[in-house]
């Protein structure tokens, strides 16, 4: 039966009647004049207090709320280089567990001597150490979100084997999404696991720190709320900030910090930020950056590129550095403005790095005919085998 589109109208009728624009930009008139009225010392203060439980992620504003820089001169002679990575699998059908991860790289050179060189690396993963997290007892596979980390991984060794092409001295590294591997902070994860993906992660952090190429990680479209949580904290009339035994709730029905909830901070710095603004560096705090080396620690700081607001990720030793911090925000506003609104050298690694449906079904067919020719019979369910031939 197809989809019933006349009751899926009502209802989107309906949930565009009931949204309040006027409502939400009265919350974000009072979320901007908390960013510019709250005091960073004392949320610092209220955050460094041991006894502090905050309910949500929060950002630890290290500077400033309101501080904005403009828009760095550009060098003439740039590099930028980016990977981004696609995975295939595992599929529970198949009598052998494997996955699929496709690594792509494009190194842009831009200025007196310009130029283009892009990859992609190609892996199965099949041995057990890879695919299980313990592969002495075949337990605990890589999916989902320890396979998205796994991908993460190799994305940052792909950067740093991609560093060999680079000639100018003005490069950054950047990535699709985030530094942080929020796959690890699982409670089933152990430390031996936790290690076994962040050791070579940090190892790449490293040798781009060593060679003094910037890391950055772009964030199209964010809806990270961290900014906007920590302004709730400002908000907090309790002495000590413990959401989870909130006065106001329990004297006036709702937290006092409830104006801000439901925004993200994109909405927020998209009425601070003018056209090539970038907003001050704060500091993540979520939990699996304790893992990190202390160089590495997360900062992230809003840009505006023109067309949308961007988070923008790097590790403290690039946040530390103005003349770092100047070059990405320099050469990834500039990518923007030639891609459109978004960095082409991220769209040609992801199309390198991209698997197609066409590819995903060749990756099948081969895998059939190789265990059929070791009398291995790949068997699927009947659910799936129906939904591949229609009936009737």
């Amino acid at each position: 039966m197809p989809l019933k589109l006349d009751v899926i109208a009502r209802a989107v009728q309906e949930m565009a009647q009931a949204f309040d624009g006027d409502e939400r930009r009265e919350r974000l008139d009072v979320a901007l004049e908390r960013l510019r009225s709250t005091d960073p010392a004392r949320v610092r203060g209220r955050l460094d207090d041991p006894q502090a439980r905050p309910g949500w992620l929060v950002a630890y504003p290290e500077r400033t709320f309101t501080k904005t820089y403009p828009l760095p001169p550009c060098p003439t002679d740039f590099t930028v280089i980016a990977a981004d990575g696609s995975s295939h699998g595992p599929d529970r059908h198949s009598p052998v567990r494997f996955f699929v991860i496709n690594t792509g790289y494009a190194v842009l050179t831009y200025g007196r001597q310009p130029g283009a060189e892009m990859d992609v690396s190609s892996r199965l993963y099949y041995r057990d150490e890879d695919v299980f997290i313990e592969p002495r007892h075949h337990t605990f596979p890589v999916e989902g979100a320890i396979l998205a980390v796994k991908m993460a991984v190799d994305e940052m060794t792909a950067l740093v084997d991609a560093t060999t092409a680079v000639s100018q001295r003005e490069a950054v590294a950047i990535r699709d999404g985030t530094l942080i591997l929020w796959g690890l902070d699982n409670p089933g994860i152990t430390p031996e696991v936790r290690e076994r993906f962040l050791s070579p992660y940090r190892d790449a952090m490293r040798q781009l720190q060593g060679m003094g190429i910037p890391l950055a990680a772009y964030i199209s479209y964010p809806n990270a709320d961290d900014v906007i949580n920590t302004l709730r904290v400002g908000m907090c009339p309790d002495e000590v900030v413990v959401c989870g035994r909130c006065r106001t709730k329990e004297t006036e029905g709702q937290p006092r910090c409830a104006v801000l909830a439901t925004l993200v901070d994109r909405y927020l710095f998209a009425r601070h930020l003018k056209d090539g603004e970038r907003s001050d560096i704060f500091r993540s705090l979520h939990p699996v950056l304790k893992h990190y080396d202390k160089e590495q620690i997360v900062y992230f700081f809003y840009l505006n590129v023109g067309e949308e607001i961007a988070r923008v990720e790097v590790p403290a030793w690039v946040a530390e550095s103005p003349r770092l911090l100047d070059r990405v925000h320099a050469i990834i506003y500039d990518q923007c403005q030639r891609g459109g609104g978004y960095p082409p050298a991220l769209v040609e690694a992801h199309e390198q790095a991209v698997i197609t449906m066409a590819d995903r079904q060749l990756i099948e067919e081969m895998v059939t005919r190789e265990l059929a020719g070791h009398s291995v019979i790949y068997t699927r369910s009947e659910k799936d085998r129906s939904k591949r031939v229609r009936g009737v």
